[in-house]
């Protein structure tokens, strides 16, 4: 009988054991690469590698599904979320360049929908459009898109809502677009380097038309526009634990509020604004706004023509104008603004400015009050008394389209 050696049939054995072992391990990598971010709870789960899958994914997965983006991929037709998650998959940001679609790459029409862990590139219109209701977006980026990067709607759905974590919006024609009847949230994340060439164009945050906004955390700055523009009697708007700095066109600029100091048109706490140009935070027409806390900073002084019919160097810490009313600031730092810490002009009653450390602006000015009604409740030693009235600029912006 002839007999097999034992050592190398235990050789050949232990080869095939790790041969096996080696390929289990390489599926079940594939698979981990291939799940959804930590968090994202899928009903199913289709893979995107290319724009075919992209959109059958997308079509077939169903609500509650995810569709896992892996690698870059291009499309060449717009994108539609309708109650599924489209999603980086676990471990590495996919990369997404849609490249039709002015109303939106990424449409997003079904409730409960979520977008995560993407950036989204050079969108040829709207990045992202919003148009329902418990909408999450978390860890993407949006570049390149030639009108907002993220534009949440309301439409035909009453109630839309969006929450944003995490989101970086950078050099885009706007950044965030809020319009009608909607809520939006953003927690973190980053607002900058939004581009254009009039006052409303490169705006980095615009919300209009009765849209409820809360920016927790968030860092509005250098946008070409201003930071922050928040437009129309039922807008309501928190800013809270946010920078807001060196925006070409104003820090935060509101116009037509109305609120109460009781329930608030705008509120603004702990909150740095500094190096935006002409104005920190200003607006006209308001009736209930509210800054606690904080800092307004190093305003840039720039020319601009003025109510005086001429053009003035204006880089104030403050500007309530046009008849401004219920307008209260709290324990909020003014220091080494341009021209003035603050510009009160053609206010009516209700102006409450406590607290706080007021400098003097570069010009050795610290809140002026003129051509108002009523007196401002401000300590004396914050205030000053320039031979000439200030020229001012309060322009109304146009607000843009959002798609």
């Amino acid at each position: 009988m002839v007999r097999t050696p034992v050592l190398p049939a235990l050789l050949s054995l232990s080869g095939i054991l790790a041969s096996v072992a080696s390929s289990g391990c390489t599926s079940e990598d594939k698979k981990a690469s291939s799940s959804p971010p930590d968090g994202v709870s899928c009903a199913a789960v289709a893979e995107a590698t290319d724009e075919q899958s992209l959109i059958s994914g997308l079509a077939n997965v169903g609500a509650g599904g995810c569709v896992v983006l892996k690698g870059n991929v291009t499309s060449t037709l717009p994108i539609v979320v309708n109650g599924a998650s489209l999603v980086g998959a676990k471990g590495s940001r996919a990369a997404l360049t849609v490249t039709s679609g002015t109303l939106g790459a990424i449409t997003v029409t079904g409730d409960a929908s979520q977008i995560g862990n993407l950036e989204l590139l050079a969108a040829p219109g709207v990045g992202i459009a919003i148009t329902a209701r418990d909408v999450k977006v978390f860890d993407v980026k949006v570049s390149g898109a030639k009108k907002a990067a993220i534009a949440v709607i309301a439409g035909t759905t009453t109630g839309v809502t969006a929450t944003l974590t995490n989101v970086d919006l950078e050099k885009n024609a706007y950044g965030l677009y809020a319009q009608g009847e909607v809520d939006v949230t953003m927690t973190g994340g980053r607002v900058a380097e939004n581009g254009g060439t009039s006052l409303s164009a490169g705006a980095g945050v615009v919300t209009t038309d009765g849209a409820k906004l809360t920016l927790d955390g968030v860092t509005v700055e250098k946008n070409e526009g201003t930071g922050v523009l928040l437009d129309g009697a039922s807008t309501r708007a928190v800013i809270k634990g946010s920078t807001i700095s060196e925006n070409r066109e104003r820090g935060v600029w509101a116009q037509g509020l109305q609120g109460t100091l009781d329930a608030p048109a705008l509120k603004i706490e702990e909150t740095q604004l500094s190096k935006n140009r002409i104005v920190g935070m200003g607006g006209i027409a308001l009736k209930g706004i509210i800054i606690v806390g904080g800092s307004v900073k190093e305003t840039v002084a720039s020319p601009v023509p003025t109510n005086l019919a001429s053009t003035e160097l204006i880089g104030d810490g403050v500007g309530i104008f046009g008849g401004s009313t219920d307008f209260k600031i709290e324990r909020t730092n003014f220091a080494a603004n341009g021209r003035a810490a603050g510009v009160v002009d053609g206010s009516e009653v209700g102006i409450i400015i406590v607290g706080g450390k007021v400098e003097p602006g570069d010009s050795g000015l610290k809140f002026v009050v003129q051509n108002s009604k009523a007196d401002v409740q401000i300590a004396d030693a914050d205030r000053s008394n320039p031979a000439e009235p200030l020229g001012i600029s309060a322009p109304k912006i146009k607000v843009p389209a959002a798609l």
